[in-house]
């Protein structure tokens, strides 16, 4: 997974999460968006990406590979309380995960350890009623990355990058229906992918500037496009007009026309863009700034999605990443890393 190889490091997730105790509201906020919550993290735990499975108001944590190399766990909070239940053990270093809207179901790629003797080449599946692993997919390739889902096709992709010590070329397509899989070459080193429902487009950023267009029809690569920076994660606004990318090496945001995949705008956030999020509900756009990931604190760019513009910039923990959203009460949750080893709760105003 060469695309990470400078903040290679993972840890072992044990138990104990505590969030300070607040009930999720769609109150506005007066003054924007506003941290209402911090929940700070045992000893030995971190936060890298997540994601809320707002039908059951519940939010898995995964680790990636921070401070160590042997994590096999992935913790899960209660929204409702902000309060921590039994943590699931799945596969190695749980990286990139995503919760299926339909089928309560939560695929969690597995990337293996930080050596040649601990690959690993499995997506573990949750029940979100239960909490259980239900099944642990192979896949034909290492180091799995990142998860996105198509809920109107049923199809789950997950990006193949390699793991910790090969370059990876692959993206595995799974059926949700019968857990059978085939696979879309790519450049090397795959690391995000999103999806755009309406458009059926599968988007695969790399460890260079590259963007991968995939079809999602027929599961063929389309084209490729760059943005001018190395890319981290994707948003879509709702009409499927923009794409929104977090481009890292320039400290923008880059808007891209989805009809012609040029980059029309790029508008200037902090250091090191990672995580991108769209709000339908207020049109504003959300990236995570992951900074250099010590124990300065990070950030959190809100930005007008009409006018381009930056509204505010909020003051998270250190080392913010791969962010989610619940639409039930609009509440944003950003995991935070390094020193801080913690979940921001953010509420924004409609």
């Amino acid at each position: 997974m060469k695309t990470t190889r400078p903040t290679k490091r993972a840890f072992v997730l044990t138990a104990s999460l505590l969030f300070t105790a607040i009930l999720p509201s769609r109150t506005a906020a007066s003054d924007g968006a506003t941290v209402i919550a911090t929940v700070d993290l045992g000893a030995n735990e971190t936060a890298f990406a997540l994601a809320v499975n707002s039908r059951t108001n519940k939010t898995y944590v995964t680790p990636g590979f921070e401070l160590g190399c042997d994590s096999q766990f992935v913790s899960v909070i209660d929204d409702r309380t902000n309060t921590e239940l039994a943590p699931i053990k799945v596969g190695l270093s749980p990286f990139g995960l995503a919760v299926h809207p339909k089928t309560n179901q939560i695929y969690v790629a597995n990337a293996g350890g930080c050596t040649e003797n601990e690959p690993s080449n499995t997506v573990s599946v949750l029940d979100g009623n239960t909490d259980l692993v239900v099944k642990t997919i192979a896949l034909d390739g290492l180091g799995p990355a990142f998860v996105a889902i198509n809920p109107k096709t049923n199809k789950i992709y997950v990006t193949l990058s390699g793991g910790c010590c090969i370059d990876g070329n692959t993206v595995a397509v799974i059926d949700g229906s019968t857990d059978s899989v085939h696979y879309i070459a790519v450049d090397l080193n795959p690391f995000m992918v999103a999806v755009n429902p309406r458009t059926n487009l599968v988007y695969v950023t790399h460890a260079s500037d590259l963007i991968t267009v995939i079809d999602g029809s027929t599961d063929t690569v389309k084209t490729t496009f760059s943005i001018g920076s190395e890319a981290r994660e994707i948003a879509f606004d709702p009409n499927g007009r923009y794409l929104y990318v977090a481009a890292r090496n320039t400290n923008s945001l880059a808007v891209v026309d989805a009809r012609t995949n040029t980059v029309l705008e790029n508008i200037p956030v902090g250091a090191r863009p990672h995580g991108v999020l769209f709000d339908p509900d207020n049109g504003r756009i959300y990236v995570t700034n992951r900074g250099r990931c010590d124990s300065t604190p990070g950030t959190v760019s809100v930005i007008d999605s009409g006018a381009r513009t930056v509204l505010a910039t909020v003051q998270v923990g250190a080392c913010p990443r791969f962010l989610d959203r619940d639409p039930n009460t609009g509440l944003i949750y950003v995991p935070n890393a390094s020193t801080s080893r913690s979940v921001s709760v953010l509420r924004d105003q409609d």
